[in-house]
């Protein structure tokens, strides 16, 4: 039964800005541009405010709504290929203890990161020359996460046997002294593929989300075939998408159960696609 079952706020801002660049007769310019920032805080949960863990994300009093909660990934010991994990335990004094183990149920997990973006901003650009009509939009957030379940299939090395490898498996640890962050390949053996921060990634990403060109012609010309207006374009979705997530799509939000929200699978980036048209109003 799906019930409301606890508390949230949500605080920030968003501001826009329409600005008229340029004005002429045969020359117009305008642009528009926006940002938003939005703070998420769990304020109340139900059994006297006790965590609820799903997946590899945690529901907690006081942090962002599906926090990612994982084990932290530390690296490759040089001397053997080992992969690490910081234990992460509770010292006396209330610190974490960030000694490495190779014991991956010696570490304990902590909030890793969110997949809500702390920032999200557009611009947007419109150019009239004449007959010809430009106009293009950027899309952009920053400061969110996204988890990888398919790493544990694709940047192990190989050690499933099962799918082709990222290009990183290149730089594994091979020889004692080796210094990499991506351990040794042991066949039919895992070797860091436990879920941990090793799969998570920021997912900052600016996209040229929307490219139209057009052209109107004269009413002069049109007029005479009882046409009032007759406008040629060509229009672009998805052009281009600037980012250093490794996977397909950092604009993903979750498509999978593998890990509660925020966690791909394989995620499809969204179609590139370019559209040619004609508009005729009589």
């Amino acid at each position: 039964i799906y019930r409301n079952i606890g508390d949230m706020k949500n605080t920030g801002f968003e501001m826009v800005i329409n600005t008229q660049n340029i004005k002429k007769d045969n020359f117009t310019w305008d642009t528009n541009f926006n940002v938003a920032k939005n703070n998420n805080e769990i304020t109340a949960l139900p059994d006297d405010n006790r965590d609820q863990i799903i997946g590899n994300v945690i529901r907690r009093v006081g942090e962002r709504l599906d926090s990612f909660y994982l084990v932290e990934y530390a690296g490759v010991d040089p001397n053997n290929g080992d992969a690490l994990f910081y234990k992460n335990t509770l010292n006396p004094d209330g610190t974490l203890d960030k000694t490495k183990t190779n014991d991956y149920s010696e570490a304990q997990r902590i909030i890793a990161g969110s997949s809500t973006p702390d920032w999200i901003a557009g611009l947007t650009n419109t150019v009239e020359y004449k007959n010809f009509d430009f106009s293009f939009t950027f899309y952009g957030e920053f400061g969110g996460n996204l988890y990888n379940s398919g790493g544990k299939f694709m940047s192990t090395s190989a050690s499933n046997g099962y799918d082709n490898q990222t290009v990183d498996q290149m730089n594994r640890w091979q020889n004692p002294g080796d210094i990499t962050n991506v351990p040794q390949a042991r066949l039919g053996k895992g070797n860091g593929v436990e879920e941990s921060t090793r799969y998570l990634e920021k997912n900052d990403f600016v996209r040229l989300r929307n490219l139209s060109l057009g052209y109107t012609f004269n009413k002069n010309l049109t007029s005479s075939i009882g046409v009032n207006k007759l406008r040629l374009y060509v229009s672009a979705i998805n052009v281009l998408t600037f980012t250093k997530y490794s996977g397909y799509d950092p604009e993903a939000r979750s498509d999978t159960n593998r890990g509660g929200g925020g966690s791909t699978f394989y995620s499809a980036p969204p179609a590139k696609t370019v559209t040619f048209g004609i508009n005729v109003n009589f």
